[in-house]
């Protein structure tokens, strides 16, 4: 008789097995395919033209000189009278900084950053930025940084600072790296 039920069960785990396979198969398919729905109808693009953003041509921060950098159009939007763009951006690097961050002592960070001007940039003003990043990052917590959203409030930190700093010039500030130890 243990022969008869274990010969059952053999039988019936096989047509399950293949039916719950093709349940997960098209479980993923129709998950895939709203996914992509969503993606598709929902998500616009991005309010700031990072890709149209020019470099200011390798020469970042050199001192003294201007390092003024080809300027970018936003968007693509035109003014009706001149066919120029209506805003420009121009990209300035920043030395990089590296320092010990208050809680744990021992750990240190290092960022290279750029900021993003609108119409002139400015090596005095895009220095004080500088400065004023390197004092906030030197206060920051190791456990204020972890995550996707440590991340988050820090670029959005470092944003607010530099545009309260340049009176709104600096738009925006974009992080090229970011190493912790």
């Amino acid at each position: 008789m243990a022969s008869t039920i274990e010969h059952q069960t053999d039988s019936e785990s096989g047509p399950s097995m293949v039916a719950f396979l093709i349940a997960c198969a098209v479980i993923t398919l129709v998950a895939a395919g709203a996914g992509f729905g969503v993606s598709a109808t929902m998500i616009g693009p991005a309010t700031f033209p990072s890709s149209e953003v020019a470099n200011d041509g390798g020469a970042a921060f050199d001192g003294g000189e201007s390092g003024h950098g080809a300027p970018a159009s936003g968007h693509g939007a035109e003014s009706a009278d001149s066919g120029k763009p209506a805003h420009e951006y121009v990209v300035v690097d920043i030395p990089s900084i590296t320092t010990n961050l208050v809680d744990p002592s021992d750990a240190w960070i290092r960022m290279e950053l750029s900021l993003v001007f609108t119409e002139k940039a400015d090596q005095e003003v895009a220095m004080e930025v500088h400065q004023d990043i390197l004092a906030y990052v030197h206060t920051m917590k190791l456990y204020n940084l972890r995550g996707g959203s440590g991340y988050q409030h820090l670029i959005e930190d470092l944003q607010e600072r530099a545009a309260i700093r340049t009176e709104g010039r600096v738009k925006r500030v974009l992080v090229r790296s970011l190493i912790l130890e």
